[in-house]
């Protein structure tokens, strides 16, 4: 559709105030600066925009007076990256939905926070024992206890405990082992002749 860019509308006497079909446009040679007439074929962009991001707003009950200007801002940014994908002609974006489109950003995110997190090996230390130290509560939870097998030999927690808790121990020999509990972080025996590992998370 061409620009007008000199128009106003005429009225002529005999017709009626409220017919605009006897209307008629008229060029008396006034110029319409470039930004008004910008204004008048790209108007509405904004009430768009707000449409848009009234659909999915991350907004939350804050009683911080900052936290709502992250929010409109983080779906300003949104609603705008969605315009450029869908108008990018080299993106396969021509005819994704705004839904589509905030899922495809969410799933992105989540699985780039995914490849990012390595698992890390926890590394089973030594810890203090004490006639007053007690048995760890996490032994009792069924969250899948499993044996482990370390690179570092380490003294066997439940057989240090006894040894400590029992007055009558006068042994000094305590056992080191190469297994520890994947969830409790202790070592554990785990050989033909003790299996603190089943008695650990039995007592």
């Amino acid at each position: 559709m061409p620009r007008v860019k000199y128009a106003m509308n005429y009225r002529p006497k005999n017709s009626f105030s409220m017919s605009y079909a006897s209307r008629k446009v008229i060029f008396p040679g006034v110029a319409i600066p470039q930004c008004i007439d910008d204004y008048n074929h790209h108007m509405g962009g904004v009430d768009i925009a707000d449409q848009l991001r009234s659909y999915y707003d991350t907004q939350l009950t804050s009683f911080r007076t900052w936290w709502p200007i992250l929010f409109w801002a983080l779906d300003t940014m949104v609603t705008n990256a969605y315009f450029i994908y869908r108008d990018m002609p080299q993106t396969t974006g021509a005819g994704i939905s705004h839904k589509e489109f905030r899922l495809q950003c969410a799933w992105g995110l989540i699985l780039a926070g995914h490849k990012t997190q390595q698992p890390q090996k926890r590394e089973v230390s030594r810890t203090n024992v004490t006639q007053q130290t007690l048995l760890p509560v996490v032994r009792r939870c069924d969250c899948g206890h499993l044996p482990i097998h370390q690179e570092k030999r380490l003294v066997c927690w439940l057989c240090r405990w006894k040894h400590r808790t029992d007055a009558k121990s006068e042994s000094r020999f305590l056992p080191k082992t190469r297994w520890a509990c994947s969830k409790c972080n202790t070592p554990l025996c785990q050989n033909d002749e003790r299996n603190c590992f089943a008695e650990f998370h039995e007592l």
